[in-house]
């Protein structure tokens, strides 16, 4: 294999707003050598140096499609060679993993989940949303199960449901008091769905405590994979003591076999949305979580690091970042060897792993940044030496 020797895969990104209908269309693979980033040459309205499709998010977010690449024109900045992906980029995805409880008492809570779940999905893709939603929870041919329709679901059930990559379920009997373990030994089963660059969400339903404390739910989560360390929880649980439930005459009482303590620290840790099962009102409870899934999907500041294209070798020493304001400003965008320097520099970029890099985040502040420019763009260039930032 070669190394690529300045020679620049380019993701020219426009970063739209949130809301806008075009957010996740696809757009045009460009041949270009680039003088700058605000000032893009080479050919102009879409004549036959274009090709479409260029733009490839696979299901992880931002990538390029490598595949479609080939050799761009001379004149880049430092004399790179150049290509240019051209693509709208949309709210963060966003990654939901819903754990139903399985046993005996939980057959009508079951079927609640069954009729909110299409309705949930509807509505995060109204907002543009890119949602992969996992369910873990034994099918409704066995204990109290779960079978998911269309849209959302294959149209398969009782006994088949999966609609990968937007819907994966997980066919595992889920018991009173193992929810969380539940999601920690599926793992391997599900892992390829989640994104890193996506924002995870995790959904329990349960009229049960659970055997795994929440220190060590969070703990675990972060040992399968660095960006599991953060997550939103949210529980439709029994949130009150039983014994006291039944003093004051409450309905928890009579339809939960536990209060949530477990899930009620995971819910405050994370600030999540905490949904009172006994109340047996799960349309609003969704549409809660819902809405706090759509308001936490700001604009992706992550982008996954592609593949070189045949016969090139990816170095990480080679990758420049620019970013253009959209009226006429220009930055260049210089990389911290670490997110802890984020500080100490006014704008900077990193690398998820620095020995073998995967995902290439901005620091925060120029995320923010990034997200006050309504046609702000964001070119990845690869090739040519990194820039350090100052």
């Amino acid at each position: 294999m070669g190394k690529m020797e300045c020679t620049s895969l380019v993701l020219l990104a426009a970063l739209l707003g949130c809301g806008d209908d075009d957010a996740r269309e696809m757009g045009t693979f460009t041949q270009t050598g680039l003088t700058g980033i605000s000032g893009v040459t080479g050919d102009e309205g879409g004549d036959d140096d274009s090709t479409s499709g260029g733009f490839d998010d696979g299901g992880t977010g931002l990538k390029l499609d490598v595949e479609a690449m080939s050799a761009g024109d001379e004149g880049g900045p430092d004399g790179c060679e150049s290509l240019v992906d051209e693509a709208d980029v949309g709210p963060k995805p966003q990654d939901i993993i819903v754990v139903v409880d399985n046993s005996g008492s939980m057959s009508a809570e079951a079927d609640f989940v069954q009729q909110q779940m299409n309705s949930f999905s509807v509505q995060i893709g109204a907002a543009n949303i890119d949602s992969h939603i996992v369910l873990i929870s034994a099918y409704p041919t066995s204990d109290a199960g779960v079978c998911i329709d269309p849209p959302l679901g294959s149209g398969g059930c009782p006994a088949e449901d999966n609609n990968a990559p937007d819907f994966v379920h997980i066919g595992a009997s889920v018991g009173s008091n193992d929810a969380l373990q539940q999601i920690i030994s599926h793992y391997p089963e599900y892992s390829q769905y989640l994104r890193q660059t996506a924002v995870t969400h995790i959904v329990v339903v349960t009229d049960d405590n659970s055997d795994l404390g929440a220190p060590e739910f969070i703990s675990q989560m972060a040992g399968l994979s660095p960006h599991l360390s953060e997550f939103k929880f949210h529980g439709i649980i029994a949130p009150e003591d039983l014994i006291q439930a039944c003093l004051n005459g409450t309905t928890c009482c009579g339809l939960a076999a536990d209060q949530g303590t477990v899930y009620q620290q995971l819910i405050a840790t994370t600030g999540g949305v905490e949904g009172n099962l006994c109340e047996q009102q799960f349309q609003p409870i969704f549409q809660a979580v819902a809405q706090q899934v759509i308001g936490g999907a700001t604009l992706s500041c992550s982008w996954e690091v592609p593949e070189p294209p045949a016969g090139e070798e990816f170095d990480k020493d080679e990758v420049n970042i620019e970013f253009d304001d959209g009226q006429g400003g220009t930055l260049q965008i210089g990389r911290v060897d670490d997110p802890s320097l984020c500080g100490g520099v006014a704008d900077g970029w990193y690398y998820d792993d620095p020995n073998a890099p995967s995902v290439i985040t901005v620091c925060p502040q120029t995320c923010t940044k990034i997200q006050g420019f309504a046609q702000a763009e964001i070119s990845i260039i690869f090739g040519c030496a990194t820039i350090p930032a100052g």
